[in-house]
């Protein structure tokens, strides 16, 4: 499970959420859910500033619900975020009945049916459906076994971002450093030039 944020480049808001894979996943979700025209205010700043001005970067991984309870309050305080806990990402049962025609209102032909097919489904419904079931042992887990893997996974993909991460800001650095030295070596060239003139 992992708490992550989705961060506002423009205006800096800081939205905090959770997930149980992949935060890229859920930025994904809320993307397709924005198209529904569900009103909240993460998907009005998602259309008024485009979903390129947002930058999602995970917080932390969790071991448990409670873990991540706790995680998630240290990134709402840590950001003065907004949470994304609540959140529509389709639309509801309601929603869904509205669009869709109701199956009464839909009218189907009938058949009319054979006195041998009634005989048959009138025999089958006297028969009685209950079949002897045998007793079977339950399957103690020991441990966490279907998590461990996900988890590394998702840890070493961490790390893997993580380290992407500071690649792109050393580069970053040392593209500043090489800019400000072109500069610097700029004036001091005309400083030099203008002190011969005189």
């Amino acid at each position: 499970m992992l708490v992550f944020t989705i961060t506002n480049n423009i205006t800096e808001d800081v939205w905090v959420g959770t997930c149980k894979d992949s935060s890229d996943e859920r930025f994904e979700q809320f993307q397709e859910a924005m198209a529904l025209g569900i009103k909240s205010q993460f998907y009005k700043d998602l259309r008024d500033f485009s979903v390129q001005n947002f930058t999602v970067e995970d917080f932390a991984v969790a071991e448990d619900r409670e873990e991540l309870k706790d995680l998630f309050a240290e990134a709402m305080e840590t950001y003065n975020g907004r949470t994304l806990v609540g959140i529509k990402t389709s639309l509801g049962k309601t929603s869904i009945a509205t669009m869709a025609p109701l199956k009464s209102s839909v009218k189907i032909p009938k058949r009319p049916v054979s006195s041998a097919a009634l005989a048959i489904s009138k025999a089958a419904s006297t028969k009685p459906r209950r079949t002897p079931t045998k007793a079977v042992n339950e399957k103690v887990s020991s441990g966490r076994t279907g998590n461990a893997a996900k988890e590394r996974m998702i840890k070493e993909k961490l790390a893997d971002e993580k380290a992407q991460r500071a690649q792109l800001k050393s580069r970053q650095v040392m593209d500043q450093a090489d800019e400000m030295a072109a500069i610097m070596a700029r004036l001091d060239s005309r400083g030099s030039t203008a002190g011969k003139k005189r």
